[in-house]
């Protein structure tokens, strides 16, 4: 806060003292529930949560001037350029920014000098982003019913997903999209330290009943041509890229990083990558016997990493 309204002071002009800001009072006020301002996401991913604090202050600034002329000058300059940055400022956090009081200039005869004080109330919020200690995101959710008693033979078990799966190195479960919904894209949230797993990794668009294998494109490109629009011209078709780390490099970054627990156990947060691979024509799947799945070649990674991996409708 006090870092932005410095930039507003006059250049020092020796000998007269350099003008001055300080900070006259101060008090916090929240902001929403728990400090919490939102949630922002990261490749469809809604991993980061907005925070912030308030504080309301008086803030007090002090020019310095020849005569009681030039200090009231370069006061009201000070103050012109603060009310025409206004827009400015709301963006970097100042909600509120008034002038409060304006004391007349008065002389220091000890350094022969004018002074002009001003005093403004400011609301400003701090924003920042948390992860609020999340460990992981939340890809299945497993569901056990005992109708007559724990753990009897009639016990119900089943799991709950939606259109996103975890992929680690204790379990790789394919990603099975099925119809009726257009596949507009994919998005990914990657944790993949050095050696990254091996393993090919199999797009297939496809449908219940298909006779014999995928059509094999060898490109994603061609595979798409092939595969999208309203009219494809394949609905059994395949492309596969020959390790994890060809998969992840046809997305695109999509934003910062987002820290999420600690996979690998070495003390340090996992910094995961959100990124997006965005289908020029989407994927349609007419009807529940039409899928899209994303099949990693083993049951679980080779190595220590996390992916997310969601389908984007579209």
């Amino acid at each position: 806060m006090m870092d932005a309204l410095d930039d507003y002071l006059p250049a020092p002009s020796p000998p007269l003292p350099n003008p001055g800001m300080s900070v006259a009072g101060l008090s916090e006020r929240t902001v929403g529930l728990g400090s919490r301002r939102g949630t922002e996401t990261r490749g469809q991913f809604a991993a980061v949560a907005l925070k912030g604090m308030r504080l309301d202050a008086q803030v007090q600034y002090q020019l310095w001037a020849t005569g009681p002329v030039e200090a009231e000058a370069a006061m009201a300059d000070l103050n012109a350029r603060l009310m025409a940055d206004r827009e400015v400022l709301w963006t970097a956090g100042f909600l509120r920014l008034t002038l409060d009081n304006a004391l007349a200039a008065e002389h220091v005869p000890s350094i022969g000098a004018w002074r002009k004080q001003a005093d403004y109330k400011v609301l400003y919020e701090y924003r920042y982003q948390d992860s609020d200690g999340a460990e992981s995101l939340i890809a299945r959710i497993p569901i056990h019913s005992d109708p007559e008693q724990r753990n009897s033979l009639q016990r119900e078990t089943t799991v709950v997903t939606d259109e996103m799966v975890r992929w680690d190195n204790e379990a790789a479960p394919s990603l099975v999209v099925r119809g009726r919904l257009s596949v507009g894209g994919l998005s990914m949230l990657a944790y993949v330290p050095s050696p990254a797993p091996s393993g090919a990794v199999t797009l297939m668009r496809t449908f219940d009943g298909a006779i014999g294998p995928p059509a094999a494109h060898p490109t994603l490109a061609a595979f798409l041509a092939a595969v999208s629009g309203d009219a494809p011209s394949q609905r059994h078709a395949a492309v596969a890229f020959v390790s994890l780390d060809d998969f992840i490099t046809a997305f695109n970054a999509a934003g910062n990083p987002v820290e999420l627990g600690d996979w690998d156990l070495n003390g340090v947060s996992d910094s995961y990558q959100a990124r997006v691979l965005d289908f020029a024509s989407p994927i349609r799947l007419p009807n529940v016997a039409d899928r899209l799945e994303i099949a990693h070649q083993g049951s679980a990674f080779d190595q220590v990493a996390v992916v997310y991996l969601r389908a984007r409708q579209g």
